[in-house]
């Protein structure tokens, strides 16, 4: 076990409200009734936006940073290390983490990078953490924030893609500790023959100053063949197993919002109920990197989850990358 007790998780997200109708009446005058895909198989029924005007990815990244600080009676001082993950950064030099650091105050000793895996990415962040943090003496506390600005990538003539997603942004702190608590297991698995199915930009970078159209910069987005949930079960089963566990241990599975038919999937297949694997994709939309960990917070926040439970993250990302994590709390 990598030991390490999540001191506090705090989520920020736009203050807009959106519902589907936008969306329906934008593809219906394009010729295509989406009602029915957004409604039963996204399982989307509104999402959160923020002002894109005065707001993005470090914005928000920030806002949250500072709320779980306030909550947890802590100041920028306090932290060993900072990790942002997001797929969309608003900055890629410097790190947006090293904006962080200044936003917070923070000292000079103070790990900082940013990690992108995608939708992965914040799980891969907490999962590679705990495992720097156990061999490193002088890293007692991290801030893991995760954010995506997905909409700005988004192809209005898509609907696998536009109105799907929400703006979000999740920040959570983590302390070494010596109780029997922190990251059990974990488990990857890459499908790469999908590698092109998603792509931003959708020119590639080396063609960024070159493209004449804007269209051409936007996410390309073709629908995935097929996302691994019966991976995705094998996975979660393989860790359950290493660790001497069974599905009616876990407390809370925190899966991808992205699609809803594919949670509803996964509750068939793991015989689990929704009491057990929160869907909450359809209040604020689909988030990217934050989406499990949103789940996570919900089942904090309401008293579904405590000290002592057992908790699994499961999420995908493009490529299509898999990850599976065993956490007790």
């Amino acid at each position: 076990m990598f030991r390490f007790s999540i001191r506090d998780i705090e989520v920020y997200h736009g203050a807009k409200v959106q519902d589907n109708k936008m969306y329906i009446d934008h593809f219906k005058a394009r010729g295509k009734d989406i009602e029915h895909f957004f409604r039963d198989v996204i399982g989307r029924d509104k999402r959160y936006l923020i002002d894109s005007e005065k707001e993005n990815t470090l914005t928000m990244a920030v806002t949250a940073a500072k709320s779980v600080l306030n909550k947890s009676n802590l100041s920028g001082e306090d932290l060993d290390m900072i990790i942002f993950s997001s797929q969309l950064p608003e900055y890629i030099a410097p790190p947006s983490s090293i904006h962080i650091h200044q936003a917070l105050g923070c000292k000079v000793n103070c790990i900082c990078y940013d990690i992108n895996v995608n939708c992965t990415g914040m799980s891969t962040a907490l999962e590679h953490t705990a495992k720097y943090m156990s061999v490193s003496d002088n890293i007692n506390r991290a801030l893991i924030i995760g954010c995506d600005y997905l909409n700005m990538t988004a192809d209005p003539e898509s609907e696998y893609c536009y109105g799907l997603y929400g703006d979000a942004a999740c920040a959570m702190i983590i302390e070494k500790t010596t109780e029997e608590i922190g990251l059990l297991d974990s488990l990857y698995s890459i499908y790469s023959g999908e590698h092109n199915n998603i792509l931003f930009p959708g020119c590639g970078f080396s063609n960024l100053f070159k493209v004449n159209d804007k269209k051409e910069l936007l996410l390309n987005w073709s629908p995935l063949i097929k996302i691994e949930i019966e991976g995705a079960v094998h996975d979660i089963k393989t860790v359950l197993d290493r660790n001497n566990l069974t599905v009616n241990d876990i407390k809370m599975f925190c899966f991808s919002q992205y699609v809803y038919k594919n949670v509803e999937q996964l509750r068939s297949l793991l015989a689990i109920g929704e009491e057990k694997s929160l869907y909450v994709g359809g209040e604020y939309g689909y988030t990217g990197t934050t989406s499990p960990f949103i789940v996570l917070y919900k089942s904090l926040k309401e008293g579904l989850v405590k000290k002592g439970d057992y908790v699994m993250i499961w999420t995908v990302g493009a490529g299509t990358s898999n990850i599976a994590v065993l956490l007790k709390l």
